[in-house]
């Protein structure tokens, strides 16, 4: 299996692909690692390779609801683009693995020194926010297990493997439902073939068939992230 890279950075040219790889730091980011918090300054921008992190709206201690996924389709800390450098939500690691880290000073350097970093951002960001509408009609119109399809989907796309680690309750505080609702749609996704759950690890059986049990919501946000990225 080829390495896993960000496709943001590979998107660019060579020699701003060079000047941000040389300022970044490969880490490794474990499962419920809180990289940023609401309305507090960034510390650092990641680019997910392997891991990828939940964007956490939080009402209280808690209710949670997810609004956005960044894997190695993009970065955290997108809105430095705008000079903006404290975050709206809450960054949460969903997905283990490794990033690409760099201090807030270096990409915001890289922004004025590579015009096509700024470019991709920037499309990147409006991609992100071009979500938080979509997702707040999906909470409210769709069904539990289509959203629960639609949030496998995704994971999926960025665990790069079929299975992952997660408990129902963990995807309640994600979906922003309760924990029962959650084990009925997993429990006929499960039925359907779909899905093998199993002491809290997730694995991904028949991928068209999950897509076809999931809201529009899915391919409508890989759209808008092609038309703008490419």
């Amino acid at each position: 299996m080829p390495p896993i890279t960000n496709k943001l950075i590979d998107g660019l040219s060579e020699k701003s692909r060079s000047l941000v790889l040389n300022r970044c730091k490969l880490v490794s980011l474990e499962v419920g690692e809180i990289l940023c918090e609401p309305e507090q300054r960034f510390l650092y921008a990641y680019f997910p390779l392997s891991s990828f992190i939940s964007l956490l709206a939080l009402l209280n201690a808690r209710q949670t609801l997810e609004m956005g996924l960044i894997g190695n389709e993009g970065i955290l800390g997108s809105t430095l683009v705008l000079g903006v450098d404290r975050s709206a939500m809450q960054g949460v690691v969903q997905g283990a693995g490794d990033a690409l880290r760099l201090t807030v000073t270096d990409l915001r350097q890289l922004l004025q020194e590579c015009p096509d970093l700024h470019r991709t951002v920037a499309n990147y960001l409006f991609v992100l926010m071009s979500q938080l509408p979509r997702s707040s009609a999906c909470i409210h119109f769709h069904h539990i297990k289509a959203r629960l399809a639609r949030w496998l989907l995704m994971s999926h796309d960025r665990a790069h493997a079929d299975h992952f680690n997660i408990t129902h309750q963990d995807i309640a505080n994600i979906l922003g439902v309760r924990r029962s609702g959650v084990t009925v749609a997993a429990g006929a996704l499960q039925k359907r073939h779909l899905i093998n759950y199993s002491r809290g690890e997730i694995e991904i059986l028949d991928r068209k068939g999950l897509e076809e049990a999931s809201c529009e919501c899915y391919s409508a946000v890989k759209s808008d992230y092609t038309q703008m990225l490419g």
